[in-house]
C-alpha cells in the first residue's frame, strides 16, 4: 500500500471523525464516540492557531491522522500531540511511524524542540510510543476531577 502524508484540513474533518469514532470503539480503548462528538473535538483542535495536523492517505482514503498544537514554554517550543489514529485494518504497517516521521520534519523546521502526549500507561499505545523513543516523564502527573 502506497501512503502519502499531507496536511489535514477542515475538508477532512468528517472522514477523520468517522475514522476516530470507529477506531476508538475497538480494543484497547473500547470507547463509544458519536461521530458528531469526534467531529467537534477534532474541529476544535484544528481551529487552534498553532495546530499542526497530518493525514495519511492511500487510494484517496484517509488511513490515519494526527493532530496537536505547538505551545510556547520558557525553554522553547513544544508540540502537544492531542490525538493520533490509524485505521484498524492497516495498523502495524508503518503508517503511524510514517506520520510521526513527517511530523518530526515539520516540527524541526518550525523550531520545536520536543513532543509530549498523554496515553494509557500499558498496552499497545505506550509500546508504540516507546518504540519511537518516547519515555514516561517522572516529573509530571495527570490529575482529573469529576464534575458530577
Amino acid at each position: 500500500m502506497e501512503i502519502g502524508f499531507t496536511g489535514m484540513t477542515e475538508d477532512d474533518l468528517v472522514a477523520c471523525a468517522e475514522l476516530f469514532s470507529a477506531t476508538f470503539k475497538e480494543s484497547p480503548w473500547n470507547e463509544e464516540w458519536a461521530t458528531d462528538d469526534a467531529f467537534e473535538r477534532l474541529a476544535c483542535f484544528l481551529a487552534c492557531p498553532s495546530s499542526i495536523a497530518i493525514k495519511a492517505v492511500s487510494n484517496e482514503c484517509i488511513q490515519g491522522f494526527l493532530i496537536g498544537e505547538v505551545q510556547q514554554w520558557n525553554e522553547g517550543k513544544e508540540y502537544y500531540l492531542k490525538e493520533m489514529c490509524v485505521r484498524g485494518t492497516v495498523q502495524r504497517q508503518g503508517i503511524g511511524k510514517g506520520m510521526m516521521r513527517e511530523l518530526g520534519k515539520i516540527l524541526k523546521a518550525n523550531g520545536v524542540s520536543s513532543i509530549y502526549l498523554i496515553t494509557h500507561r500499558s498496552g499497545i499505545p505506550s509500546s508504540f510510543y516507546s518504540s519511537l523513543g518516547f519515555s514516561e516523564n517522572q516529573d509530571v502527573m495527570v490529575m482529573g476531577k469529576s464534575m458530577g
